[in-house]
């Protein structure tokens, strides 16, 4: 099953990633939208959850706020979730896409843990709150194109909906035949 990953900083990011994956969810189905705080379920080992669900995904998007860089500088970078995600993501060569959030800059591989500094090399989007409907439906185009095989999913889905829909719509309408 394709599988977009929202990484971000609960810290600064949890409001940017709930709404990504609000708006990315009802566009593809939560099913292909992977956030640890909604997808993990209580009891279940979190890291484990995480691994698997980066070893299943299509892509990864990287929520970085203004202060995004500083949380390497602070933490140590085993403790660090948002870090290890990014890391096994490269490792298994996962396509990872920054999203700026806004007020945050391009970011510059010195100022990033040697293991993760090729984020600075990749393109990025921008998620910003002043034109969060325009943003979202470019991010959407970018996952259709970059990940066809979710879109081709998401669309089956669509039309298997819509197609149950008409069929018990129609059921209903002819309700059912009574004897006289």
């Amino acid at each position: 099953m394709s599988m977009i990953f929202i990484n971000y900083r609960r810290r600064d990011g949890a409001y940017a990633a709930a709404f990504l994956d609000d708006a990315l969810s009802r566009e593809f189905g939560s099913e292909h939208i992977f956030r640890a705080g909604r997808s993990i379920r209580p009891g279940e080992n979190y890291e484990q959850c995480i691994v698997s669900a980066i070893e299943s995904s299509n892509a990864m998007l990287v929520l970085i706020d203004p202060d995004w860089v500083n949380s390497f500088k602070t933490a140590q970078l085993d403790m660090n979730w948002v870090h290890r995600e990014v890391r096994e993501a490269l490792v298994r060569e996962v396509p990872v896409v920054p999203v700026l959030l806004a007020g945050t800059s391009r970011l510059s591989e010195d100022c990033l843990p040697p293991d993760i500094a090729t984020l600075a090399r990749l393109q990025y989007l921008r998620f910003d709150y002043r034109s969060t409907i325009q943003d979202l439906a470019y991010i959407a185009n970018e996952i259709r194109r970059s990940v066809p095989d979710l879109a081709k999913s998401t669309l089956r889905a669509a039309l298997a909906r819509r197609l149950f829909k008409a069929i018990s719509t129609a059921t209903q309408a002819s309700g059912p035949k009574s004897g006289s």
